[in-house]
């Protein structure tokens, strides 16, 4: 029997009903969370500082507060807690802008494989770079390894930002949305430029042995 803490979520809806249906998703769950809810900004915050869950499973259209300045007053005194945010809008290009700051951000409906797998990304791929970062902070070449760690960390940003946005901004759509498609095209650019320089490092042993198991290559 593993001694590892079960992990917990704070889930924050304004309807009782939709946050009972994502506890409920949670605990089907094999990881064995431990969720509990809350219906308002104020509930999340109140929680937070009463229980210290390990992640926030936030709707971003909360009765009281703003979901985006809630995110702002988490992140201000627990900068690594994890927040995937659920939304039933399309986000705008200032929600875009904005994805940084949180681990995933789902579309409603909601299935139940798709919540899942966002929060174990939340939980897993922190604790990954962690690992990452803790490798290659010994060797020789210290500079140019923690160089390929941020660039391995901002490019799986990038990658969520600009999957969720060919997702809801189609070539169509953006032939009369300018502004959308310059943002779509820097961050396209961004994402091919760095995915060149860890290429260029991977060719590095001992970097080759450290991150042969990333697979990346361009967006389209």
């Amino acid at each position: 029997m593993s001694n590892e803490k079960s992990k917990s979520i704070l889930v924050v809806n304004s309807d009782p009903d939709i946050a009972d249906l994502f506890a409920e998703m949670l605990l089907s769950d094999e990881n064995n969370y431990i969720v509990t809810t809350t219906f308002t900004g104020k509930g999340c915050l109140w929680g937070i500082n009463k229980s210290k869950p390990d992640m926030v499973l936030m709707d971003i259209e909360l009765p009281d507060m703003n979901g985006w300045n809630l995110t702002e007053k988490i992140k201000a005194n627990n900068p690594d807690m994890p927040i995937v945010v659920i939304t039933s809008k399309i986000p705008g290009i200032k929600d875009m802008l904005r994805l940084s700051h949180v681990s995933d951000y789902l579309m409603k409906p909601v299935t139940l494989d798709g919540l899942q797998m966002a929060v174990k990304d939340a939980f897993e791929i922190p604790s990954l770079l962690d690992q990452c970062y803790k490798t290659v902070i010994d060797y020789k070449e210290n500079e140019n390894m923690m160089y390929l760690f941020y660039l391995f960390k901002q490019n799986i940003i990038d990658r969520k930002r600009f999957i969720l946005m060919r997702q809801l901004y189609s070539t169509k759509k953006l032939v009369n949305d300018p502004e959308s498609k310059k943002i779509l095209d820097n961050l396209k650019e961004k994402i091919n430029a760095s995915e060149n320089e860890i290429k260029h490092f991977k060719n590095k042993p001992p970097i080759i042995s450290l991150f042969s198991n990333f697979e990346i290559g361009k967006v389209n």
